[in-house]
């Protein structure tokens, strides 16, 4: 059975950059899930832009950043992620850089 507690969630979206902060779009929806194995930073995104849904789900061990598009939302600095097709959403995770 899938664990769908969520710890938090970014309401308005988010929009994605690489590392050297090229814009790569925008998704609807982000949630941060329960920490994965090893203590790896959870994001389930759902997107309909296809070139950030292209970025994600063939995203491998790189820079990312994820940048809330509301105040009370959460900023997500990944030293490196990868990513996955979860059904109809993009399962990301990784370690997040160093504050």
């Amino acid at each position: 059975m899938e664990n769908t507690s969520k710890v938090s969630g970014v309401r308005d979206g988010a929009r994605f950059f690489d590392e050297k902060r090229r814009d790569l779009g925008w998704a609807a929806k982000v949630l941060r899930r329960t920490p994965g194995l090893g203590g790896l930073t959870v994001l389930d995104i759902a997107t309909a832009e296809p070139t950030l849904a292209l970025f994600l789900r063939s995203l491998d061990k790189r820079p990312l950043f994820v940048q809330p598009m509301d105040l009370s939302g959460e900023a997500f600095s990944f030293a490196w992620a990868s990513g996955y097709a979860n059904g109809q959403d993009i399962r990301i995770q990784g370690v997040l850089a160093a504050k």
